[in-house]
C-alpha cells in the first residue's frame, strides 16, 4: 500500500486544491456520519467558521484515495470576530465544548492549531496509527517550514501516550475536561525542546 501526504492551500494554486473539497466530505464521513458529531454540513461537506484561506490543510491519500486530512490555523489568526477553535473554546465562544481548557491563552504567529483531524473507516486498522502519527509529523514538518515552534491540538487525552511513542515531545497544556464524546485536554507539542533533547541525548551518547 502506498500512501502519500499533500499540502492544500487556498492561497497556493501549485498546491493540491482539488482535494479541498475531498477533505470537507471525509470530515462529514467521520464527525458527522461515522461519530454522530452535532456539526453543520452543506452538499455532503463539513466546515465552519475556521475553514478561511488562511487555514491549511494536509491530505493523506492511500493507493490514490484520500483517507486522512488535519487542518493547521496560526495563533494569531483574527478573523469576522473569532480566533482559532480552541481559544474560542477556551473562552467559552464555542458551544458544546468546554471552557477554561488551556493553562494560558497562545495567541503567537510562531504557534500553530492542529484540528479536524480525520481518518477514514477505509484505512485497515493495522495501520491506521501509522497513518495518523505521518499525518502529524508532516503537519509538524509544515509548521516548521513556516517558521513555527510548537503546535496546539484538542483531543481526548489518550493521544497523548499515543504520540509520546511516536517520540513526538507532546504534554498536556490544560485540564481534562468531560464531554459527551468522553474527555478531552489540549495537547502541546514544543519542537524546539524536542531538538534540544535529541541534541544533548546524541552529545552524551558520543
Amino acid at each position: 500500500m502506498m500512501t502519500n501526504t499533500f499540502l492544500v492551500d487556498l492561497r497556493d494554486p501549485s498546491s493540491r486544491v482539488d482535494l479541498y473539497a475531498d477533505c470537507l466530505r471525509l470530515r462529514k464521513e467521520v464527525f458527522i456520519s461515522q461519530m454522530g458529531w452535532n456539526l453543520y454540513e452543506a452538499s455532503g461537506c463539513e466546515y465552519d467558521q475556521y475553514d478561511i484561506p488562511a487555514s491549511i490543510h494536509l491530505a493523506a491519500t492511500l493507493n490514490g484515495v484520500l483517507v486522512g486530512c488535519i487542518r493547521l490555523l496560526r495563533t494569531d489568526s483574527v478573523h469576522s470576530g473569532v480566533t482559532y477553535m480552541i481559544l474560542d473554546a477556551h473562552r467559552g465562544k464555542i458551544p458544546n465544548l468546554p471552557q477554561g481548557i488551556m493553562h494560558e491563552e497562545l495567541v503567537s504567529e510562531s504557534v500553530w492549531e492542529a484540528s479536524r483531524l480525520a481518518i477514514s473507516t477505509l484505512v485497515p486498522g493495522e495501520i491506521r496509527n501509522q497513518l495518523l502519527i505521518g499525518l502529524v509529523d508532516a503537519a509538524r514538518r509544515y509548521v516548521q517550514e513556516a517558521g513555527g515552534v510548537s503546535m496546539l491540538g484538542m483531543m481526548h487525552p489518550a493521544f497523548l501516550r499515543t504520540f509520546r511513542r511516536a517520540g513526538f515531545n507532546v504534554r498536556r497544556f490544560g485540564p481534562t475536561a468531560p464531554q459527551r464524546d468522553g474527555p478531552i485536554c489540549v495537547l502541546r507539542w514544543d519542537f524546539v525542546a524536542e531538538t534540544s533533547e535529541r541534541t544533548i541525548s546524541v552529545l552524551c551518547s558520543g
